[in-house]
Formats: structure tokens, C-alpha cells, sequence
């Protein structure tokens, strides 16, 4: 599969789940659990960070659940995503004062040096190369500004059994993922300065009750400490950047 069949499968998917779910989880493609972790797991970092407040842009932003965060955290918020459907389910569910654009993340419709902010979380897998969406959004984000972007851990244990069965049986990688490595050589390559990095932990479905305890201040600190064992943890994590 070359890559550009690669990266439009996964618009035609996302494309249908806007068009046929309606709940927040449903449309980016998570459980509910799982989402929900994924949120809480941002809101502690982004509170301890407290990101200057301006014109944030969520790219990506599905049916609108970090769109709606920033606002109610004082951001002037924008909220984009390449499925039609999904946009619109966001702009319906959502108060006023948020600008939703259905727009490609390779060809943003907007001004250079547009933004004070951006997030993009849940992209990184579904692009074949990490480098030109990067770029574009440094182009859009004014000198200074922050990115925060997320990635699927390529050194996560449980990824690693499941993409090696998937090469066993002959099959092709289901989404690409990263490294911290691979992800801040990327970001720097478009003219990103890497500022911090956030691990992710995330149970399995049938051991979600553990999922306090990979969030509780006592496995933050190990993770923080221990590297090797946070990327053997967690499923994904988040690149804190600034644009040069």
C-alpha cells in the first residue's frame, strides 16, 4: 500500500465515522473510557503548563471535544478537521463564539503566523509522513507560539505484540506510529523547538481499573524518572513544541 492510499484510507474513515456516529468518542475513533483518560491525562498537564491565552486552533478537532476546553479555559478557540460531518456535528453540539472550518491539516486556509496555539491530537497516525503537517502548521502559528501535538508510541509494549502479529500474518501496519526520538526530529525539521514531552499511559480495556493508578502523582513521577519504562507504558504521548 503506498502512502498516499494510505492516508486516504483513513480520511474515507474518518470521513464515515463522522457520518455515522454521533457520540464524541465515536467520532475520533476511541472508547468512551479511553477518551475520557486521554482528556483527564491533558487537562493535568495543560493546567500545570497554563499555555498563554490567544487564538488557539484544535486541528483535528473531530466533534469538538478539545475545541470546546479551550474555551471554556478562556481561549479564543478554532476548531478544524477534513471530515465535513464531523465539523458539523461539532458546530451543532457547541455554544457559540467557536469558528469551525472543515480543512485539510497539508493546506490550512489560513494566514501565516494566524495563531497563537495550536493542538492537534489523533493526526500523527493517519499521515504517512509527520513532516509536512508540522511545517504547515508552523507556517500558520506566529514566532513564539506553542504546539502541542500527540503520537501513537511505536516503543509501547502492547503496540509492539500487536503491530508484530500484524507482520506475521502478512498484513500492513494499521497506524503509524512514533518515537520521542522520531517525533522531535520531525518537529525540528519544520522549525518546532521541542519544549517538554507528556507520556500517556492507557489500560487495556480489561484492565481499566488500573487506569487510576497510571494516572496517580506517585506513576507520574516514575514515568517522568524512567523513560524506558514510560515508553514501555504508554500508548501514546504528547510533544510540547514551541515555533521558532
Amino acid at each position: 500500500m503506498t502512502d498516499s492510499e494510505f492516508e486516504q484510507r483513513w480520511r474515507r474513515r474518518f470521513v464515515e465515522r463522522g457520518a455515522q456516529w454521533d457520540d464524541d468518542a465515536g467520532i475520533a475513533g476511541w472508547t468512551p473510557t479511553g477518551l475520557n483518560s486521554r482528556v483527564r491525562q491533558f487537562q493535568h498537564w495543560w493546567r500545570l503548563a497554563s499555555p498563554p491565552k490567544g487564538c488557539w486552533l484544535d486541528i483535528g478537532c473531530g466533534a469538538g471535544t478539545y475545541t470546546r476546553m479551550l474555551q471554556v479555559e478562556g481561549y479564543q478557540a478554532v476548531g478544524l478537521d477534513y471530515s465535513p460531518p464531523s465539523v458539523q456535528k461539532a458546530r451543532d453540539r457547541s455554544p457559540d463564539g467557536i469558528d469551525w472550518l472543515a480543512a485539510d491539516i497539508h493546506q490550512l486556509p489560513l494566514p501565516d503566523a494566524t495563531a497563537d496555539g495550536i493542538l492537534c491530537f489523533g493526526v500523527m497516525q493517519a499521515l504517512s509522513d509527520p513532516v509536512p503537517a508540522l511545517a504547515e502548521m508552523a507556517r500558520v502559528m506566529r514566532p513564539g507560539g506553542e504546539i502541542w501535538v500527540d503520537a501513537l508510541n511505536a516503543r509501547c509494549l502492547p503496540t509492539r505484540v500487536q503491530e508484530y502479529r500484524r507482520h506475521r500474518a502478512g498484513r500492513p501496519p494499521h497506524l503509524r506510529y512514533d518515537t520521542r526520538a522520531s517525533l522531535e526530529q520531525a518537529a525540528r525539521a519544520a522549525g518546532l523547538d521541542p519544549m517538554a514531552l507528556y507520556w500517556l499511559p492507557l489500560a487495556p480495556g480489561r484492565l481499566a481499573r488500573l487506569q487510576g493508578v497510571l494516572e496517580s502523582r506517585p506513576t507520574r513521577g516514575l514515568l517522568s524518572a524512567l523513560p524506558p519504562l514510560a515508553a514501555g507504558l504508554s500508548h501514546s504521548f504528547i510533544l510540547r513544541a514551541r515555533r521558532l
